[in-house]
């Protein structure tokens, strides 16, 4: 095909690839699916917590006056049911009720199991049942029965009473009634649920705005007197997306700038700057296409790596054109005779991007995949596309200040400067061991410090159930599973009287084993004795109440609670935080309050398939796994670019030559933190690998020098080295962290494995 028609095809397919690519994207910005998305259960599990666990999905409203003395407690909790009521008409709300009182469903959902009293007044019925089953309390618990019968509760502990007269069904839920009354009843506390998942920053920013603007009416109407705050992990999520978005914003911009500033510095021609963005367009477009085919979305972080591949991808096209500029040959010419060593640079690097793939962190399998198809797409474009495009361009390359007198002084002084290398080596190794790990992932995080302190604000007037700490419950059954957290929760009292833990929040009564509500339903009918329901009949008529409504006791009977038909009633949404997915068997939930992590440990230490759970610690576990398999990858991305180069040269000599640059650049890089105290992450290490796939390029073209001259070979490295600083560079200036650390990982590698080419690859072992 002539060039003319190849230039024609290419200027009509590029268009064709853009529409492609902006109907096929769907951009995602949950950092849940980056960062903790992964194959192993606890994860999987972690994930799906983060994702649409019932407490992730929750906000905390506090509403207080503005100024001291504008707004009395009466006012306060006028204005909080009008905000209710607002609210709870929102299409991404489930509900929204006073933090101080149960939601009115949950009520509800009380009353329907006053039938069941008998098999679920107590976790311990053998124990309870002397202080139950007194017949001298009985007077007493008359008395109490129609007081509450004349409260402002009356209606609701009148449906119970009917079914219940003891209200045994009570007891069971008394745990309810200490965890509201855990919260500050000021009225300004509120709990919303949200429908849409926790990490669905778009659907939350929307609610926010829709919770601020109901507010903000409301609000007006009395002269600004209330203010509102708003905790919850949905507001870390929207903010974390919003500097994510900057992030990715800054950085393509400031990338693409900068390589389109060292282009021109170089060369000095639009003309060639014009086709070499198209270029590196259509190799960016095949890669986000690629992605957003194969995982059916593209993360944002992904886009914002991904533009640091500007400055790689541009590397192959930039050594055809040094080349052809420096010794006045035809781009073509050029193409045909670099191809070998652009392809080898080519799969080095991609084998580089595709090991940190493989390092089980679920957002550089993107990354790997968008490497892959841009950087394949580059290579084609430039051996195929590139002499067409720019047949009738002049090329006139800038000579890089420095590198000839580099090249020179090297060659001069090899033998003192290797030395030099030699013992700075030894001494890099000496320094390994004082290497220091990142062992609390929190330090990954964005710097959110001022939504942190709010945080703590808002959540000081709210129970301290903490979303992201739990005992977890599995078995295969869900009666083992119900038996399991049973005895999970005698346990957790017994632990709650030592202080190890302030509160927690079980499944019982809600969900009931067969075996407790039987032993429950043999204690009560034991206990319902003649004398004891004639006590009670003649303390109901004492008290002045109903004795045909309220004065018989009935047996237990044998109608059991079974917990597929609870699941089926309003209860499922109440304990839906607390019923785990799993694929094979049950997992079940209990909260945890404030608690002493260590001490409750060893508290449950004994139970079968119990066990503590945190957030925190399987982060930091993801963390040290994903640093431990970089570290493998690391090894062996490095033998399998070892390999591909003697295979292509055929000469184990030159094969560690080539490899020797970038290694001793790490080994240095490695060596510098560990003298400094870095702490390092798997992140590091990974920038190191990336590193090492873009220095052995530059090794690769350095010992091969295909062009005769390795003082345009070592322009062409320069320019290609100055492209992907550049590009990486600008990766520094996000707030996520995981850019500023590849960031300088890659910067520093690139940078000494540049310097060390010339200085260890000897001029005699260059083809």
């Amino acid at each position: 095909m002539s060039f003319a028609w190849r230039k024609r095809w290419f200027l009509l397919l590029l268009p064709l690839l853009l529409a492609i690519t902006l109907w096929q994207i769907r951009v995602e910005s949950d950092l849940n699916a980056f960062f903790t998305h992964t194959d192993d259960a606890d994860s999987k599990l972690l994930s799906g917590l983060l994702q649409s666990g019932e407490l992730s999905r929750r906000y905390l409203l506090v509403v207080e006056a503005a100024a001291p003395n504008i707004a009395g407690a009466s006012d306060l909790a006028a204005f909080s049911g009008k905000l209710v009521q607002q609210l709870s008409k929102l299409a991404d709300v489930e509900q929204v009720w006073p933090a101080h009182q149960p939601p009115r469903n949950w009520l509800n959902a009380v009353q329907s199991y006053a039938p069941y009293h008998a098999r679920i007044f107590s976790l311990n019925p053998a124990q309870d049942a002397k202080t139950l089953f007194a017949i001298g309390s009985l007077p007493q618990r008359a008395e109490g029965l129609k007081q509450t019968l004349l409260s402002p509760q009356g209606g609701f502990i009148k449906v119970i009473a009917k079914q219940d007269p003891l209200l045994l069904s009570l007891n069971g839920f008394k745990g309810l009634k200490n965890q509201f009354q855990q919260t500050q009843a000021d009225g300004g506390a509120l709990i919303l649920q949200s429908r849409p998942a926790a990490l669905d920053s778009v659907a939350h920013e929307r609610l926010q705005a829709a919770i601020r603007a109901g507010f903000d009416n409301l609000n007006q109407a009395t002269g600004g007197a209330f203010r509102l705050s708003m905790a919850g992990v949905p507001v870390f999520s929207t903010a974390a997306r919003s500097e994510i978005s900057r992030d990715v914003t800054l950085v393509s911009t400031v990338s693409s700038i900068s390589v389109v500033l060292v282009f021109l510095l170089l060369f000095r021609s639009f003309a060639a700057l014009h086709w070499i963005m198209l270029l590196q367009a259509a190799a960016f477009l095949a890669g986000i296409l690629a992605t957003s085919l194969i995982f059916q979305q593209i993360h944002s972080l992904t886009l914002a790596l991904g533009a640091s591949l500007i400055g790689i991808c541009v590397d192959y096209p930039l050594h055809v054109m040094v080349h052809s500029a420096k010794q006045q040959d035809s781009v073509l010419s050029n193409a045909r005779l670099l191809g070998p060593s652009l392809f080898l640079g080519g799969l080095t690097t991609v084998i580089g991007y595709a090991a940190m793939g493989f390092t089980g962190f679920p957002g550089f399998e993107q990354i790997a995949v968008f490497a892959l198809f841009s950087i394949s797409a580059s290579l084609g474009l430039t051996r195929w596309v590139l002499p067409a495009l720019l047949e009738k361009t002049t090329l006139r390359v800038a000579d890089i200040p420095g590198i000839a007198c580099w090249v020179n002084f090297c060659g001069r002084r090899r033998k003192l400067l290797s030395g030099l290398v030699a013992l700075t080596v030894l001494l890099a190794m000496l320094a390994l061991p004082q290497l220091r790990w990142m062992t609390d992932m929190q330090n990954l995080a964005m710097n959110m410090d001022e939504l942190k302190q709010q945080d703590q604000t808002v959540r000081a007037h709210f129970s301290s159930v903490e979303p992201g700490r739990f005992v977890l419950i599995q078995a295969d059954n869900f009666e083992t599973a119900l038996q399991r957290a049973e005895a999970a929760e005698r346990r957790l009292q017994t632990l709650k009287q030592a202080g190890v833990l302030n509160e927690y929040h079980g499944l019982f009564p809600w969900l009931t084993s067969q075996a407790l509500q039987t032993e429950n339903a043999r204690v009560y009918d034991a206990a319902l004795t003649r004398p004891f329901q004639d006590a009670w009949y003649s303390a109901v008529a004492q008290a002045g109440l109903s004795t045909d409504k309220l004065g018989h006791l009935q047996p237990a009977g044998t109608q059991a609670l079974l917990p597929e038909a609870v699941l089926e009633t309003a209860v499922r949404h109440i304990l839906s935080g607390q019923l785990l997915r799993e694929q094979q068997g049950v997992a079940l939930a209990i909260w945890l309050g404030d608690h002493d992590p260590a001490r409750l440990t060893a508290g449950l230490q004994d139970l079968a398939g119990t066990r503590y759970f945190s957030q925190k610690e399987q982060l930091n576990q993801l963390a040290s796994q994903y640093r431990d398999r970089s570290l493998r990858m690391l090894a062996i991305g490095i033998a399998i670019m070892g390999v591909l180069i003697w295979l292509q040269q055929r000469s184990l000599r030159k094969m560690l030559l080539t490899l020797l640059p970038s290694l001793v650049a790490v080994l240095f890089i490695f060596a510098s933190w560990a003298l400094i105290g870095e702490e390092l992450s798997f992140l590091h290490v990974i920038g190191l690998l990336l590193s090492i796939s873009l220095c052995v390029d530059y090794g690769i073209f350095f010992m091969e020098n295909r062009g005769g001259d390795s003082g345009v070979t070592y322009h062409a490295i320069a320019a290609s080295a100055l492209t992907t600083l550049a590009s990486f560079g600008a990766l520094g200036l996000g707030k996520t962290p995981v850019l500023p650390i590849l960031a300088l990982s890659v910067s520093l590698g690139v940078t000494l494995g540049f310097l060390l080419c010339p200085l260890l690859i000897p001029k005699t072992s260059q083809a």
